[in-house]
């Protein structure tokens, strides 16, 4: 019966300590985390038997700009690195997701209906019939043997004609079609925007079918395309051939190999000048784009370009573009490359005055902070898209008003939207994490790297992923954790984009400090330069080159939706007791006068005349006893104490120093460094860093001994707003007096009145006609006296003037 009971209570034991035990906010995370292998090994780093697949295009293609339809065909060579057998290749058809019946477009919720406007209601009864997807006309082998195939949603499987071995490469070629869509219609990431006077800009991505990246992780990445989460894809070299209207300027990834031959010759030498200056020069003027855009083609030109070890491939096609360039060399290494702008006069002036530059200004910080930028080329264009990346090119939305001026807003939306998505890239476009399942890994890393370049911008640029901007965000109740599928998360921005930067931040800021999180962040970017992590690569490579357990930072921040409210609940000084009894008895006597002053009843009652005094025989031992005293006894033993002290020890009797105990307690659950400032007597104040492992034992409460030179009068919680905590009221003991503004106003009228208003109303017209009438008759008045003949005065013998005048003759 012992061992039964014995055994019941094991179990008992086994099913309720797990329960504590996951709530610890410091258990590790070795358990979430994938097991490591010799592909992605424990440190977070590549392992030496690493892989990852490759895929070469050699992709043409003809933009019909009357019809906004593209063709295109292609030849791919599929690199089988994996150690795998492979039956099918799976291909990304992103435009799939703009028809009628896609997943995407099925499961967008509906809008409100409340209020619309025009164009709104315009879009959304055109979404309903339009259809943007992929056509395709042809896929076959190298030797023209067609291949079966099946498209499902925005992804088609291709079906090899035997196993593709380790090690083999397949190539295979494929012809397709679509109509671009309108961004009046689609707010999508490739469009086609139309202007008032003519002329349009294409903005062309996601234009070819697509390889799936296949990686040691979840195989092939091939959940559909809904438009939130976006791609995972494989590096590869690329030869494109772009052909486009012969009056359109043409900008894409890579380099162009043909320019000899599309250029106009002033273009191609304003362009070689541009090697050596030190601003961007104009290689195609406003005054040339402006008389280029009432131009009519006669024909087509063929852009011929190349582009090396990249994952994808985008270009924009417009006769209405400016172009501006330079060929700067990067503060890290001085290598060249080529900062680019193209952009309509509808842009200007704002685009010629910070788009380059703000491109210059990011391949030079982010190259500091990471690596140095690879490529040849980054291009910033202007167009119907507002923010979005590619290798080499992005896609940039702000501009002026139509007479030119513009805000500050708008001003700095270029800039931040320059620089995020010239940004893009590092992450994802080398760093090349899956967008698909993990947006926090590019967005919310780029979006980091993004303030810290702003604010190496200017002075005070208004950042948004700030400890203080993310608080409404994670005390909000509609969230989820960073660490969610791309699709399920809620609240987008603030979760893929402003938590991990502002956590990232904090991390450097106040956790980790400059000097080793820099170290250990360039670590990762450059142990994963072209190549794939995933989140658990970056968490092991931030500890494994810091040197610092944080899975408990990792853990509240990225995997729980909690958040960061420690107060100060209280504090006590202590006082050394020196044991000296006549000390102690005059302690003791001030107390009880202190305490006599505290009782109201008793102070009153002091002067009162007592009974007893006027009655003298009622005295007795007790009341003519006298106040007790130290005894001899008393004095003797303290001395012998005193007597019996080493030297160290009499000395420390007569320190100067004053112990505070602070207590503190964790209110929203996320854990994080107390930053404590205690304020002291003297007037001066101290900073203390307690680190977030004072939290492991008791994840509610705690509390700090702190020994200073003089007493502790105030205690403060993070003062400078480092943490992101969500309640400023209660990180302060004494509580800090909140002061707050209050107006006065006239009282309201009653505006359920409707007789008063329509009395008011109706006096207002009236006011108005009587105005009117007076304005009508003053101004007959003038007419009258103006129409009437004119008189002169007739002169006296004494050659004055009569006051009566004569009629003039």
């Amino acid at each position: 019966m012992k061992s039964v009971v014995f055994f019941i209570g094991l179990v008992s034991a086994c099913f309720c300590h797990p329960i504590e035990f996951h709530d610890d906010p410091f258990r590790q995370l070795e358990e979430v985390w994938p097991t490591p292998t010799e592909s992605r090994i424990a440190s977070g780093a590549p392992g030496p038997k690493y892989w990852q697949q490759r895929a070469d295009y050699n992709l043409k293609v003809r933009l019909t700009e009357k019809k906004n339809l593209l063709t295109g065909n292609g030849r791919i060579v599929y690199h089988n690195q994996s150690p795998h057998t492979l039956k099918y290749i799976w291909m990304q058809l992103d435009r799939n997701k703009f028809t009628p019946g896609s997943m995407g477009h099925q499961t967008s919720e509906a809008p409100r209906l409340g209020k619309m406007q025009y164009d709104s209601f315009e879009a959304l009864l055109l979404r309903e019939t339009f259809d943007g997807g992929f056509k395709i006309t042809k896929l076959t082998d190298d030797s023209g043997i067609q291949l079966e195939h099946r498209v499902v949603d925005t992804m088609m499987r291709v079906d090899l004609p035997e196993p593709l071995k380790p090690g083999q490469k397949f190539i295979y070629r494929i012809d397709w079609h679509y109509t671009i869509t309108d961004s009046r219609t689609s707010g999508g990431r490739s469009n086609m925007e139309k202007f008032e006077k003519g002329g349009k800009i294409f903005e062309i991505a996601q234009w070819y079918p697509r390889v799936c990246a296949y990686t040691d992780v979840r195989g092939w990445q091939n959940k559909a395309f809904l438009g939130r989460g976006e791609f995972a894809l494989e590096f590869g070299n690329y030869q494109v051939q772009i052909t486009a209207p012969d009056n359109h300027v043409v900008a894409s990834t890579g380099e162009l190999k043909n320019g000899d031959q599309v250029l106009k010759p002033v273009w191609q030498k304003r362009l070689k000048n541009a090697e050596s200056v030190k601003s961007p020069m104009f290689i195609v003027t406003p005054e040339e784009a402006a008389k280029n855009e009432e131009s009519k083609s006669r024909g087509t030109k063929t852009w011929i370009a190349e582009a090396k070890n990249v994952r994808d491939f985008a270009w924009a096609s417009s006769k209405k573009f400016i172009f501006d360039a330079v060929q700067h060399k990067l503060t890290t290494s001085k290598k060249p490359v080529w900062a680019m702008s193209y952009y309509p006069n509808e842009a200007e002036p704002l685009w010629s005055t910070y788009s380059t530059h703000s491109i210059i200004h990011t391949l030079n910080f982010y190259s500091k902070y990471t690596f140095d930028y690879p490529y040849p080329v980054a291009i910033s264009v202007n167009g119907p898209v507002y923010g979005m990346e590619y290798p080499m090119i992005c896609f940039n939305g702000p501009r002026p008003e139509k007479d030119g001026t513009y805000s500050e807003g708008t001003k700095n939306g270029l800039i931040s939207v320059v620089i995020h998505e010239v940004g893009h890239n590092w992450f994802p476009m080398i760093v090349n994490s899956d967008e698909r399942q993990w947006s926090w890994m590019d967005e919310g890393l780029n979006s980091f790297i993004q303030m810290l370049a702003e604010q190496e911008w200017r002075h005070n640029y208004p950042s948004s992923p700030t400890p203080r901007k993310i608080i409404r965000y994670m005390t909000s109740g509609n969230q989820r954790p960073i660490m969610t599928n791309s699709e399920s998360i809620l609240q987008f921005g603030p979760n893929a984009y402003t938590k991990p930067a502002t956590g990232l931040s904090i991390l450097r800021e106040t956790i980790l400090g400059r000097e080793i999180f820099d170290d250990a962040f360039k670590e990762f970017s450059t142990r994963w330069m072209f190549k794939s992590p995933e989140p658990a690569d970056f968490f092991r490579t931030m500890e494994d080159a810091a040197g610092v357990d944080l899975d408990w930072f990792w853990r509240s921040w990225f995997y729980t939706t909690k958040h960061v409210d420690i107060s100060v609940t209280g504090f006590t000084r202590h006082t050394l007791d020196l044991q000296d009894p006549d000390k102690k008895m005059d302690e003791k006597e001030k107390e009880k006068e202190e305490s006599d002053k505290k009782n109201i009843v008793a102070e009153r009652n002091r002067n009162i005349p007592k009974y007893v005094n006027e009655n003298k025989g009622l005295k007795d031992f007790y009341d003519k006893k006298k106040k007790p005293k130290v005894s001899e006894n008393d004095r003797e033993k303290y001395k012998k104490m005193l007597a019996d002290l080493k030297p160290q020890e009499k000395r420390l009797l007569k320190t100067n120093k004053h112990l505070t105990v602070v207590s503190f307690e964790n209110k929203g659950g996320a854990i994080m460094p107390i930053l404590v400032q205690l304020h002291l007597k003297n007037g001066k104040k101290e900073s203390h860093k307690i680190p977030a492992e004072i939290w492991k034992k008791n994840h509610d409460s705690v509390s700090k001994l702190f020994v200073t030179r003089h007493p502790v009068e105030r205690v403060l919680i993070d003062p400078s707003e480092q943490t992101a905590d969500a309640d400023q009221g209660n990180n302060a003991w004494p509580p800090l007096i909140k002061e707050e503004l209050f107006t006065l106003e006239r009282k309201n009228k009653d505006f359920n009145n409707d007789m008063k208003r329509a009395q008011e109303k109706k006096a207002a017209e009236d006011k108005k006609k009587a105005a009117e009438k007076k304005k009508k008759e003053a101004a007959k008045k003038a007419e009258d006296e103006k129409s009437k003949p004119a008189t002169k005065a007739k002169v006296g013998k004494d050659g004055k003037a009569n006051k009566k005048a004569a009629p003039a003759e």
